[in-house]
């Protein structure tokens, strides 16, 4: 039952089952109610036409009551047990009764009651007769010529009832059959309309990571399929996405560190090649400690690019920074290289604007783009940051001195690993303006640049005010 419900095919054709059986039964009652009441009925109205002609028998004459009843005994009435009875009592007397009921003690009102019609003051009773057969039976009660009278009129319901039962009968077998070929039929439609579902997940199945560029034709697919394929089709452009920024990654990663492992081993080499001199071995060992540095720099760079990409950075764990106190922290860490390169940093500060976030990874991210603009901005130059807001946004602006980017470069800046021809001289992980870039939307902002070749480059970001 479990894999039923669990099962699309299954779910719908245990609701076309339920729906179809209460359906079905439903109708099958109704008309079998209707059937029983329109024979009954009949027999009913038989009795009553019956009754009336009885009634209209019964006469006063020569100062005594008659009931001519002649032309009735010579009829359906004189067969013994033939499913067609009267009675008439008097007074409680008996004064008239059918052969067909042979034991005139008989009584015919010992059954259940039906219906009582006080317009006609009629009862209709439930019984069973002479032959214990079932019997309709009709009761008049009526006072005239001084006397009490009581008039009892039956009929056998073994061809009603025979005609009930063949109709209930056909009901049992018709109902249930129909029940079957519903459900068949619903089975077939949903085996049919579920189809294209099925060829949709084989073509899902096929798309390894290998074949990512794959993409499900939304045009081929059913309206109702079309959408969902549209949504796998972005995923798959997502995921081709991450799988490529992640291949990149490690094949720049592999190539960033191959050179300083390099020169590692080719220093080790030299100096193992024979006998130094003590000032040769320290010479050798602060090369090799500047390339560690260089080396811990990208894993330390990487590893907060892999946090930043585990969404480390989430808005249920932020709280209120002021932009003011982040910018100048950053600035007076950064000041002991502008000094050595005897760059001019300024700042501009509106009031205090704070904004939701994480305030390490704020800083790190400003830390980032103001180091990118000492590390390659000219000697002497200058460096100036401003913090405004306008509505419900805040603006940081780093503007340099440098030697700018160039024009084709620009789309480039915030890739990972990427620097530029004039950049590479300067050292550098190629990986700070791109953690930036990660913290900056983390916290639903954004960055861009703008820059001229020769004259400087100007990074803005734009973050939402809490």
């Amino acid at each position: 039952m479990k894999g039923i419900l669990k099962s699309i095919k299954g779910r719908l054709l245990l609701l076309l089952f339920a729906f179809t059986s209460l359906l079905l039964i439903a109708i099958g009652m109704f008309l079998y109610h209707e059937v029983r009441s329109i024979v009954l009925g009949s027999v009913d109205r038989t009795l009553h036409s019956k009754m009336q002609v009885m009634t209209g028998l019964l006469h006063e004459e020569h100062g005594g009551i008659e009931l001519e009843l002649s032309e009735l005994i010579q009829g359906e009435y004189s067969i013994p047990r033939s499913g067609h009875y009267y009675k008439v009592m008097m007074n409680g007397t008996l004064l008239a009764a059918s052969p067909s009921l042979v034991d005139n003690s008989f009584d015919l009102s010992a059954g259940t009651l039906e219906y009582r019609d006080e317009k006609t003051k009629e009862k209709v009773f439930a019984s069973v007769g002479p032959d214990d057969e079932p019997i309709r039976v009709l009761q008049y009660d009526l006072k005239s010529f001084g006397a009490d009278f009581s008039f009892f009129v039956a009929e056998s319901l073994s061809g009603s009832m025979e005609i009930i039962h063949t109709f209930r009968n056909f009901l049992l077998i018709v109902i249930p059959s129909g029940i079957f070929v519903v459900c068949l039929t619903g089975l077939w439609i949903a085996r049919q309309s579920l189809r294209p579902i099925e060829v949709f997940s084989g073509k899902i199945r096929t798309i390894t990571h290998k074949t990512l560029n794959e993409r499900i034709d939304t045009g081929k697919e059913t309206r109702e399929l079309a959408g969902l394929a549209d949504s796998f089709n972005k995923m798959l452009e997502r995921l081709q996405k991450v799988f490529d920024s992640e291949k990149r990654l490690i094949a720049d990663a592999s190539h960033e560190l191959k050179t300083p492992v390099s020169v590692i081993k080719a220093e080790c080499d030299v100096v193992l090649q024979k006998e130094r001199r003590g000032e040769e071995y320290i010479e050798t060992i602060k090369t090799i400690r500047e390339v560690a540095e260089n080396i811990d720099d990208h894993i330390k760079a990487l590893l907060s690019l892999a946090r930043l990409d585990s969404g480390i950075l989430s808005p249920m764990n932020f709280s209120a920074v002021s932009l003011t106190e982040c910018i100048q922290k950053t600035i007076e860490l950064m000041k002991p290289l502008a000094e050595k390169r005897r760059i001019t940093v300024t700042a501009n500060f509106e009031d205090n604007i704070t904004v939701a976030g994480n305030r390490d990874s704020l800083m790190e991210a400003f830390l980032n783009i103001l180091e990118n603009g000492v590390k390659y901005n000219r000697d002497n130059g200058a460096l100036e940051v401003s913090v405004s807001s306008k509505g419900e946004k805040a603006f940081v602006s780093f503007k340099d001195t440098g030697t700018g980017i160039k024009k084709e470069d620009l789309h480039r800046v915030f890739d990972r690993f990427y620097r530029s021809d004039s950049a590479r001289s300067a050292g550098g992980t190629g990986l700070g303006l791109s953690i930036a870039k990660a913290v900056i939307e983390a916290h639903g902002g954004e960055i861009t640049v703008e820059s001229e070749q020769g004259k400087g480059s100007t990074f803005t970001v734009v973050l939402p005010i809490k």
